[in-house]
């Protein structure tokens, strides 16, 4: 399902380029908020809120280095190591210095939402909002990796790092929460479907329950801020919600959110309703099950890590984990029973639930079974 992504994202490539140099008079690639068939990069109408944004490219580019990591396939990585370098190129010469001396996208957007001065006059426009910081930190580090393992663009490389350091930090606005632009803005819409903001909690990993515990905090009091507004109230941005109190641990609330989901925005043949139908509500919905029950984005695979009450007891298999490893579990009473472990590419894997931990080195096609005892967890 990933391979067709790439395939237009060749095709966008081109487009891409032109646009970043027509537009901006930027090297590298770019793309906004919308494209189509033909690979368009460019704007395409005048909605203020959506249409100005310019990091759409650096999202997309960023599922090369993810695709990497689910498989670990150095070819891969090489044949398309030039959308992330591109990418990276664009943002070098797109970002500017703001008064703080941090680099910041400019003009740009969160997407599709409007802020509220203090004297009443809304607007979408702003210098780095915090998707963009967030996206940008991730596209950087993403195309810093690359770069060393196909030891290319030790120039740029150095480049990305020096930028990726001035980048604007995750703020924490007045009512507790995650700030979504780089002033502490009141929202038009305190229930806005878009959560932009929380990309750096998923599908980034910048903001982590144990790592960051201030800003998943924040993060928790972003969501409880949206749903006390009526938030959630389309399929996908359901679908988004559930992946964040996944990320944050939280397996209650992902499943009362799955729940709300299935009976609010989920049509009779299943199909997710916007209104009306979006595909996205259905692979977030899928994704977000995957992510209650296994997580790698941390740099070790915790097991279970949002298990609600509902699934006490199950067993799935065939969930893929960073690093090329395939896991089969089976749980009772809320607790791992059972971890079956397979080595896709070969290397060393971390595994964690509940407090207990293991560690294992496998050849390619080799597997290991890890059964935690409950004395181990603690």
């Amino acid at each position: 399902c990933h391979l067709p992504l790439f395939e237009h994202l060749r095709a966008m490539l081109p487009q891409g380029i032109a646009t970043a140099r027509g537009m901006y008079d930027c090297a590298g690639f770019v793309c906004h908020h919308n494209t189509d068939l033909w690979g368009d990069c460019c704007p395409v109408d005048r909605n203020l809120a959506a249409s100005y944004w310019p990091t759409g490219g650096a999202w997309l580019c960023l599922h090369v280095w993810e695709h990497y990591r689910y498989t670990l396939d150095r070819d891969f990585l090489s044949a398309h190591y030039d959308l992330l370098r591109e990418s990276a190129r664009f943002l070098l010469e797109f970002l500017i210095e703001n008064r703080q001396g941090e680099l910041v996208t400019c003009p740009t957007v969160s997407p599709e939402n409007t802020y509220v001065l203090p004297d009443g006059e809304r607007g979408t426009l702003c210098a780095g909002s915090t998707m963009d910081s967030a996206i940008a930190a991730m596209l950087f580090r993403a195309f810093e990796q690359a770069s060393t393992l196909l030891d290319a663009d030790a120039d740029l490389r150095a480049q990305a790092e020096r930028a990726c350091a001035r980048l604007p930090k995750l703020k924490i606005g007045r009512h507790g929460q995650i700030q979504e632009w780089p002033e502490d803005y009141e929202d038009l819409e305190p229930g806005h479907r878009h959560i932009s903001h929380l990309f750096a909690l998923h599908p980034g990993d910048l903001i982590h329950p144990e790592r960051t515990p201030e800003l998943a905090r924040a993060a928790t009091r972003t969501l409880e801020l949206r749903l006390g507004h009526g938030g959630g109230h389309t399929g996908w941005s359901r679908a988004w919600i559930i992946n964040f109190f996944a990320r944050l641990g939280d397996g209650a609330k992902a499943w009362d959110n799955l729940c709300a989901l299935l009976a609010k925005s989920t049509l009779p043949n299943l199909f997710d309703d916007h209104p009306p139908f979006q595909i996205d509500g259905n692979f977030g919905a899928t994704a977000a099950i995957a992510e209650m029950l296994l997580q790698s984005h941390a740099g070790e695979v915790e097991l279970l890590p949002a298990l609600p009450a509902a699934w006490s007891r199950g067993a799935v298999r065939g969930l893929r984990a960073r690093g090329a490893f395939e896991f089969s579990l089976a749980w009772e009473d809320g607790r791992l029973t059972r971890a079956t472990i397979l080595a896709c590419r070969g290397g060393t894997v971390t595994v964690r639930h509940a407090g207990a931990s293991a560690t294992y080195t496998l050849g390619m096609g080799e597997s290991a079974t890890w059964m935690p005892a409950r004395a181990d967890i603690g």
